[in-house]
């Protein structure tokens, strides 16, 4: 965790998070001062990324509209473009 509280004071001059424990499920706080920073509200996804020097890096993980692409779909179902979506103005 060291790596990520490095990460967070050289960028604009950010302070060191308060510590957090690891509960016995393996779960953690993001501490608050992280979680306005990143725009983290409950229920958001984050990704842990390690690098091959040891850093970790916390990222916010977001959907794009793009990977929504065809999640509702039914076989059989006709596609409809997103030009056909749009309401008339």
């Amino acid at each position: 965790m060291r790596a990520l509280y490095d990460i967070l004071n050289r960028k604009e001059g950010a302070r060191m998070s308060e510590p957090t424990t690891i509960s016995s499920k393996g779960q953690v706080t993001v501490p608050r001062d992280v979680r306005e920073r990143l725009g983290l509200q409950a229920g958001d996804k984050i990704a842990w990324s390690m690098l091959s020097n040891g850093t970790i890096v916390l990222r916010p993980k977001t959907r794009r509209l793009a990977d929504l692409v065809g999640i509702l779909t039914h076989p059989g179902q006709p596609s409809v473009s997103i030009d056909e979506m749009r309401l008339p103005e």
